[in-house]
Formats: structure tokens, C-alpha cells, sequence
């Protein structure tokens, strides 16, 4: 039995600002070949704090997620959600609730669920067919329609678009990686330029084209690996 691990640190540039440690990651490729994602995100300000655990199947359709939010010091909530079959099962505990609050929704076959991690966005397009380079659509189930997903509940479908452009080299801080690039029309009134690497899509750079904080970049700042064998 053996486990893969990738762990490292996503920086964010605003500009003309020094780099600032963003995000923080973990990433097993699990003995059944799915993977989990596990992620800790401080916004540039200091006062928004995400702690997310995300699992998908070796194809990358979501199996379950669960987020928490903290904001200005204090715990805002807690979403879990599981995809059973066709529909997603959605749970939600706000620092007011005694009892949590239950939902369900469609989960069609191309849907990504998101809790605004930025390596995420580069699982935003887990479905996209590299060998068309026409307008594709990405569908998220967000628990915030928001840039930043400064709050947290339910959620709604959200369905930007994107287009893959070319693999090319990128270097960060981390290395040098192959990467497939696309450009993504997003449904917040940004459109962002991503680049992920490698048959687990990591995450690689990110770049803010235009909208607001247009020129920031986010990229891989370190980047670990290792693999663990049992008998």
C-alpha cells in the first residue's frame, strides 16, 4: 500500500507589495487513487482564515468537503457536504445555530465544489477537454459568490467559463513545471489566467488579468514531495 504526498506554501504579490505567505497545502494521492486536498488560507490583511479538506475521485468528481471560517477573530461556521449519487447533501453550523441546517441540490456530472482555496482554482477546470480550445463552461457549487468567500452557507451554483490557451514552461520559486494555461472568465467580474501542472493539476501560478487588484499574482512558493510504502 502506498500514499503520495505534496505539500508546500502558495504566495500572493500584490502589486507593487512584497510577496506575503497565503496559503498553505497538502495533497495525498490515497492508496484507492483518490486525493485529498487540505488547505489553511490567511488573507493578505490577517483577518480571514479558511481551513478546508476536500476528497474527489481519481477522476476528480467530488466525493465530500468540509470548510470552516474564521473572520476578525471569531469562528464563523462550518459547511460539510457529501455528493451522493446525483445530488449534493449540504450541512451548515453558523456560530448561532444549536442545530445544523440541511440542503440538497443537483450535482451534475462536470461540477467542481468550491470553498474558495486558491490551489482550488486550478481544480476549477478538473473537467475541461484540453484538446478544445473553445469556450468551455465551469461549474462551481460555491459556498460564497464572492472574490474573497468572506461568508459561508448553502451556496449556489456558479457558472463562469474558460478557455485552455497552450501548455508552456512556468517558473516560480518552487521550480520550474510543464503547465496547461487557461484564461477564466469568472462570474465576479474578474478574469484570471491559471496554470496548473501534472496529472494531480497542481496549482502553479495564478494571475489576476483584469478587475480588481488587477497585476496580482499568486504562485507555488515551495513545494515537498514524498511517498510513503507499507507492506
Amino acid at each position: 500500500m502506498s500514499l503520495s504526498i505534496l505539500s508546500g506554501r502558495i504566495d500572493i504579490t500584490e502589486p507593487g507589495m512584497a510577496p506575503v505567505d497565503y496559503e498553505r497545502f497538502i495533497l495525498t494521492i490515497n492508496p484507492d487513487r483518490t486525493r485529498t486536498l487540505r488547505t489553511v488560507t490567511r488573507s493578505p490583511k490577517g483577518d480571514l482564515l479558511r481551513d478546508v479538506n476536500q476528497l474527489v475521485r481519481e477522476d476528480f468528481r467530488p466525493i465530500e468537503a468540509i470548510g470552516r471560517l474564521f473572520f476578525k477573530g471569531e469562528a464563523h461556521g462550518t459547511v460539510l457536504r457529501r455528493v451522493v449519487g446525483d445530488k449534493l447533501q449540504s450541512w451548515v453550523w453558523t456560530r448561532d445555530m444549536e442545530k445544523p441546517e440541511y440542503a440538497e441540490f443537483d450535482a451534475p456530472p462536470r461540477m467542481t465544489v468550491g470553498f474558495h482555496p486558491i490551489f482550488h482554482d486550478a481544480w476549477k477546470m478538473n473537467f475541461h477537454d484540453i484538446g478544445n480550445t473553445e469556450i468551455q463552461e465551469v461549474l462551481t457549487h460555491t459556498v460564497s459568490n464572492s472574490w474573497n468567500g468572506s461568508s459561508l452557507s448553502h451556496g449556489m451554483k456558479i457558472s463562469g467559463r474558460a478557455r485552455f490557451e497552450e501548455t508552456e514552461e512556468v517558473t516560480t520559486p518552487a521550480g520550474t513545471f510543464t503547465c496547461e494555461r487557461f484564461l477564466w472568465h469568472t462570474t465576479f467580474g474578474k478574469d484570471l489566467r491559471v496554470w496548473r501542472s501534472g496529472p494531480h493539476h497542481l496549482f502553479v501560478k495564478l494571475l489576476v488579468v483584469n478587475g480588481d487588484k488587477e497585476g496580482t499574482v499568486y504562485e507555488l512558493a515551495q513545494l515537498d514531495r514524498k511517498d510513503v510504502t507499507w507492506p
